[in-house]
């Protein structure tokens, strides 16, 4: 299958799946996830409405992948990856009870920068140092996220199970990204990244999508 079919095939899903979502959670109380700054003691900034963040993971991954099936090209791929990634880091590290704005943006600028290293990766004459250093630089997010994960259950705070299973997930599918993106380099086929970019990116927007349906029903139950 050509990658422009994948393209228009992802995109596709990826917009019904923004309209199911908000179908489903228009009947549903907002999550909120609170962003703090620690001004004189700590104050709230604002709240991320995870509803509201997750349908626009879907629509912007809908347009690239859209955008891409008419007009390929390697920018599109690169700004999709990294600006989902980088949401998703952000969002997964409130899971897990970040809320200081400073390490959630730096977290997310982090994530985000580190596909630049993908980048030259996949046009530099030499590809170990890029990948080896971008590799390095993107773990240090979810090794923050697996440190809030471990002190909130040394203090008593065990994750939630949903928080737990979809922190693993999403880890493991942009662990795979950067797996297939080595090995495209390594037999150098781009096609083999084009292809996984696109499976692994509308995985990653839909299992954080659905997990956020799934959090919200379960809210909502909790409180009848």
């Amino acid at each position: 299958m050509k990658p422009r079919t994948v393209s228009t095939i992802a995109a596709t899903l990826l917009a019904a799946q923004a309209i199911a979502v908000v179908l489903l959670l228009s009947g549903t109380s907002p999550v909120l996830l609170p962003v703090t700054a620690d001004f004189g003691g700590g104050i709230q900034l604002t709240a991320v409405n995870l509803g509201v963040a997750a349908v626009t993971l879907l629509v912007f991954s809908a347009l690239c992948r859209a955008i891409d099936a008419v007009r390929p090209s390697p920018v599109i791929r690169w700004v999709e990856w990294s600006q989902v990634s980088g949401v998703v880091v952000f969002l997964v590290a409130q899971f897990n009870g970040v809320t200081d704005v400073a390490a959630l943006v730096a977290l997310y600028a982090i994530t985000a920068g580190a596909s630049l290293f993908l980048v030259l990766h996949e046009t530099a004459a030499e590809p170990r140092w890029p990948f080896s250093f971008g590799a390095a630089v993107a773990i240090v997010p979810w090794g923050v996220i697996a440190f809030y994960q471990v002190g909130a259950i040394v203090v008593g705070g065990d994750p939630a199970l949903l928080v737990r299973v979809l922190t693993i997930a999403l880890l493991l599918l942009a662990s795979a990204y950067w797996y297939d993106a080595r090995l495209a380099r390594v037999k150098g086929r781009l096609v083999i990244a084009e292809r996984a970019h696109t499976i692994l990116t509308t995985l990653t927007v839909s299992v954080l999508a659905w997990a956020v349906v799934v959090g919200s029903q379960v809210v909502v139950y909790t409180a009848l």
